[in-house]
Formats: structure tokens, sequence, C-alpha cells
């Protein structure tokens, strides 16, 4: 499946990712997903999305379609800065968003998705309170 490959092509570029499968009669089987940058890597979303973007199309030959999703007046919530785990509105803005790729709409075939797993809790550095 082409997504695994955007997933291998891109490893170095994403800290994690969510993505789901859906189907409608006019858009056929799609994929929407979300991919999580490292903040202290990347500042800017936007390059990185645009070069997903350039690869999907890469390995789909030119017949895979790409949407970056920027903040507009008709989306409720804006996931495209960097969310420190401490921001609460941020937080639930980017649960939002994965709420969304969570709806039951689209998937009356099972939900096929896939994610990064969070890796293993360090105690190195200075303990979070929050």
């Amino acid at each position: 499946m082409e997504i695994y490959r955007l997933l291998s092509e891109t490893q170095t570029m994403l800290a994690g990712y969510y993505w789901v499968m859906e189907y409608t009669p006019d858009k056929g089987l799609h994929i929407h997903s979300i991919g999580y940058l490292d903040g202290q890597r990347h500042k800017n979303s936007y390059q990185i999305s645009r070069q997903l973007g350039d690869i999907w199309r890469r390995i789909t030959e030119g017949e895979g379609y790409f949407h970056l999703c920027r903040a507009k007046d008709k989306y409720p919530v804006r996931i495209d800065h960097v969310i420190h785990y401490s921001d609460k509105s941020a937080v639930d803005d980017l649960r939002y968003a994965l709420s969304y790729l969570a709806k039951q709409d689209q998937k009356e075939h099972g939900i096929i998705l896939g994610r990064s797993r969070l890796p293993e809790k360090s105690n190195r550095g200075r303990p979070r309170h929050n």
C-alpha cells in the first residue's frame, strides 16, 4: 500500500503519524493523515507538508491527491504550529482533529488505520509537572 511507502520515505521527517482509510462514491478510497513534527527540529510545518505532498504524488505516479489543510475559516481548529504539551487549548485542538479521522462516516467496511508508536518514557531531563 502506498501509505507505507510514504511513511518509509519520510520517517526522518516525522516524529509520529496517524492515518485512516475511507471510501466515498465520489472520491473512492482515500486516506486522511496527520503527521507530527519534532518542534525542536521543525518550526514551520508548511515546507515539510509540501515535501510530503511531492513524495506522495511521485509514489502514486501522479494519481494520488494531496490536500494541505491550512488554517482557514472553514476549519474549526488550527494544528499547523508547534503544540506545547502544557498548552491545553492547543492539545484539545489536536484531539479534535484526530477525532475527525476516527469518525464513523465513510467507514462502513470497517476501520483501516495506522499510527506510530510512542517511544518508551525516558527518565532523562527535567520532570514535567502538568
